[in-house]
């Protein structure tokens, strides 16, 4: 009931919007519903995904935050090899429609995982079965003696990667406890078909996402007026998505099971489908395909064009099956790329650029590069901080329990109701001449996110023990956490990108649009190490964990706001550095950074 009650929040944003779409292209309903599944259907399977790695595969903590982190860092990459695809040959139509199939049937996949992965303990060569639930956010288990299932009271490991348990339960008055070796065994043809529906979704993101954005831009011809608002009522669709999929998978996969919660996920993205081909005749052929490429004759074994760039994203999708497979090598690589194209930038800007454009580039890159450490903090929303909320906060409103996912809908539900008022204040204040430049937004973002993780040790503080012995907090802490992390998101995400196109020099534009993407790419990457020390031995104290929790995020916060001041400070310095540029950007430049930030936040970053 009380997740009924929750999604009828975002009435009021969806009846102002669906007022407002009357006033638009036709075509804007399409890509508005077709966005809202396709973020339904992607949000809904990550709120869900660190969960199912750890309770249904029994991976390890470490290794299942691992391959969080490069799976999103790879949905990252992505858009940057589907969006130059569509720009060269296929169009942005084409383009999605590909996309969209790819993460139909990787959504699709996920709904099929098979067995879950089955627990024994050998105890001196007497082997013990161990049962637990399909979805239990309190992680029970049970132990099977003489055919009965007895409910274990602790299961301790001793370190983090040892095979050791100490298993203690009570049968009848008489405590035992076992000391043994744990073995799991889980089937390696499910385990196979996850990491290529992890794949597939990959490809379909990287096809999709960049390429339905485009779409919106197309429907309205230079200098049509209506372009900001139409992007910003599909960017409610996108948040509309987000919001559900937080609620209603999570839902389904708590009481039903994991079948549900992906299934459903699957069929949002199969409605997106649909409802993008059925409505494509609304686009009005303003995304179709180059008109100077032909895409009908066979260049290569037999295949036009056309079906070589479905080669290519098929052979991404392979790539990226192998890579997520050895997702500890691909991270140390992610460091090694960041470092090196960042390297590359400096020396281009030592190199080839005068001293005017160079110092806009300056700008740029401590931007961007500051830009990491917001999204290595905000990334552990759907990581550690999803853990925690199943581990330690008191998942109950009213005295109605939600599942812990049920939290990843505040970000989209705060974004669809704080982000037009944000943007009508940086109107107000740039009316009146007193807007803060981009330095003083992002050292405020900064500042605002560290501030959230400060809630929540203050949270931590007040932790009470449950009827099962867990320490946990009011989800009033988390859910004010997650409102400074959103305002700190809007705050920062749109001036990022648009920072990226006043301040670039003009002949390597894209590439550093590119270099902003792959700068959130590597952040997940960092994003997987934080949270991977948040984790402490599997029963561990309640106590324990709650203090390693509590130490990491002391010093994110303060890592945050010290960043921050640092740039509120430097602010006066880099805002005359970069007057250059921002000067040379005109009234004329705005049609242009638009579609980059129609309303105060980023669409590609705040959703992808």
């Amino acid at each position: 009931m009380f997740s009924v009650l929750l999604s009828l929040l975002a009435v009021p944003p969806l009846g102002f919007t669906m007022w407002q779409l009357r006033k638009h292209p036709k075509g804007l309903y399409i890509l508005f519903f077709a966005e809202m599944w396709e973020r339904f259907s992607y949000y809904g399977m990550r709120a869900l995904l660190i969960f199912y790695l750890t309770w249904h595969f029994l991976f390890e903590s470490s290794f299942s935050l691992t391959l969080y982190g490069a799976y999103v860092a790879l949905v990252y990459l992505g858009p940057l090899l589907g969006g130059w695809l569509a720009d060269k040959y296929i169009g942005f139509r084409k383009a999605v429609t590909f996309g969209a199939i790819l993460l139909v049937a990787g959504h699709g996949l996920m709904g099929l995982h098979g067995p879950a992965a089955t627990e024994t303990l050998n105890v001196d060569g007497t082997v013990y079965e161990l049962e637990r639930p399909e979805y239990s956010e309190a992680r029970d288990r049970f132990i099977v003696i003489d055919g009965e299932e007895i409910a274990i009271d602790s299961f301790v490991q001793p370190e983090e990667g040892s095979t050791i348990r100490t298993v203690t339960f009570t049968q009848g008055d008489e405590e035992t406890v076992l000391v043994g070796t744990l073995e799991q065994e889980r089937n390696p043809l499910f385990a196979t078909i996850l990491f290529a529906a992890l794949a597939l979704i990959v490809a379909g993101v990287g096809f999709l996402k960049p390429n339905i954005s485009t779409c919106v831009g197309a429907l309205y011809d230079q200098g049509d007026r209506r372009r900001d608002s139409g992007f910003t009522l599909y960017y409610m669709g996108i948040n509309l998505g987000s919001f559900l999929s937080g609620i209603f998978c999570a839902l389904a996969a708590a009481t039903l099971g994991w079948w549900a919660g992906f299934g459903l996920a699957a069929i949002g993205m199969l409605a997106g489908l649909l409802v993008f081909v059925w409505g494509q005749g609304w686009l009005e052929g303003r995304a179709d395909p180059p008109a100077d490429v032909d895409l009908k004759t066979p260049v290569f074994a037999g295949l036009n064009r056309e079906w070589l760039v479905y080669a290519a994203g098929l052979g991404f999708a392979l790539a990226a099956f192998f890579l997520l497979q050895i997702a500890s090598i691909m991270t140390l690589a992610m460091h090694v790329v960041f470092l090196v194209v960042t390297l590359g930038i400096v020396i281009y800007m030592l190199v080839k650029l005068e001293s005017d454009t160079r110092n806009a580039m300056i700008g740029l890159l401590i931007l961007t590069v500051s830009s990491v450490l917001f999204w290595a903090l905000f990334d552990q929303g759907p990581t550690s901080l999803n853990l925690f909320a199943a581990a330690h906060v008191d998942n109950q409103v009213g005295g109605e329990p939600f599942p812990a996912p049920v939290l990843q809908s505040a970000n989209p539900l705060y974004i669809m109701y704080f982000a037009p008022l944000i943007a009508v204040l940086w109107t107000w204040l740039g009316n009146r001449g007193i807007e803060p430049n981009s330095f003083i937004k992002f050292g405020l973002a900064m500042v605002q996110i560290g501030a959230g993780f400060f809630v929540l040790n203050l949270g931590i503080q007040t932790a009470v023990p449950d009827a099962d012995g867990a320490l946990r907090i009011s989800v009033l802490f988390i859910m004010l956490m997650y409102l400074l992390h959103t305002t700190g998101e809007i705050f920062l995400s749109p001036v990022g990108l648009s920072a990226v196109t006043k301040l670039s020099a003009k002949q390597i534009v894209g590439f550093m649009m590119g270099y902003w993407f792959l700068a959130s790419s590597y952040a997940n990457v960092i994003a997987a190490g934080i949270a991977q020390a948040t984790q402490v031995p599997e029963g561990a104290p309640a106590e324990e964990s709650l203090a390693a929790y509590n130490a990491v995020y002391l010093q994110l916060g303060g890592a945050a706001v010290a960043l921050g001041v640092v740039l509120i400070v430097l602010s006066p310095w880099l805002r005359n550095l970069t007057k250059h540029a921002e000067r040379s950007h005109g009234p004329g430049d705005k049609e242009r950074r638009a579609e980059v930030d129609p309303s105060g936040v980023s669409m590609d970053r705040t959703q992808s």
